[in-house]
């Protein structure tokens, strides 16, 4: 029952790394900026090697995860006391199997030639029926014409989704201007819950606590020499 669990998380991570690429894209792509840039520039050569070679990762752990997975078999027997070597056993280069290869199982190179096949296909279809005839025209503006930069979707904006979904899970301040503010200001703060929960509480404690062994360490003389006394009374007592 696990990997039905599993597939969805899986599914939900995916869907919210495609948001957020989706985010990225559109507030850097697609969008102007919001006030005059006095220093911006592409990225330099060297910047974009270091995101080549990350992507260049991600790649090969989508297109071969038998091996990278039996490169970290041994890290895993460290740490968990348990190992992937049955599964890797079952596993080929082609298909990736967790439990047997007819309940699950995961062929990333038939993954990536579907891809790839869709996307020629999208783009013939394209080039067959639309002739690549592109049209101008003014934008949409809902009847307001003196659209700016300024009125556009902020990184704040492509965040809101996400904060709606998970506000359950979140501590969210906000504070929204109304549309008839002539200077409208936007405040969002959020906290984590569990730090509130957890956390907080043991901080209290530990301070309640550390408060309470302050007192005996007054730095007085008369102080310490009453508790040497108290302790050989007890001492004494007890040898009795």
């Amino acid at each position: 029952m696990l990997v039905p669990v599993g597939t969805a998380a899986l599914a939900l991570a995916v869907a919210l790394a495609g948001y957020v690429m989706v985010k990225f894209f559109g507030i850097v792509f697609l969008g102007l900026p919001r006030e005059p840039l006095t220093n911006a520039h592409d990225a330099t050569l060297m910047e974009r090697v270091g995101l080549l070679w990350l992507s260049a990762w991600c790649i090969v752990l989508g297109i071969l995860p038998v091996m990278v997975v039996s490169a970290l078999d041994p890290l895993v027997r460290m740490l968990t006391t348990g190992s992937l070597e049955d599964s890797m056993r079952k596993s080929s280069w082609l298909f990736l199997t967790a439990t047997s290869p007819e309940k699950a199982s995961y062929g990333p190179l038939l993954f990536l030639l579907g891809i790839v096949l869709t996307v020629l296909v999208t783009f013939l279809l394209v080039r067959r029926f639309y002739h690549g005839r592109v049209r101008r025209a003014d934008p949409w503006d809902c009847g307001f014409p003196g659209l700016t930069a300024r009125l556009q979707d902020s990184a704040e904006g492509f965040g809101q989704p996400i904060k709606q979904i998970f506000e359950p899970f979140f501590r969210i301040e906000r504070s929204h201007p109304t549309p008839f503010d002539a200077r409208p200001m936007y405040f969002s703060r959020i906290e984590d819950r569990i730090w509130y929960g957890l956390y907080v509480p043991v901080i209290k404690v530990t301070e309640w606590l550390s408060s309470l062994v302050g007192m005996l360490q007054q730095g007085r003389i008369h102080v310490y020499l009453i508790y040497s006394f108290a302790t050989l009374l007890v001492l004494l007592l007890l040898i009795q």
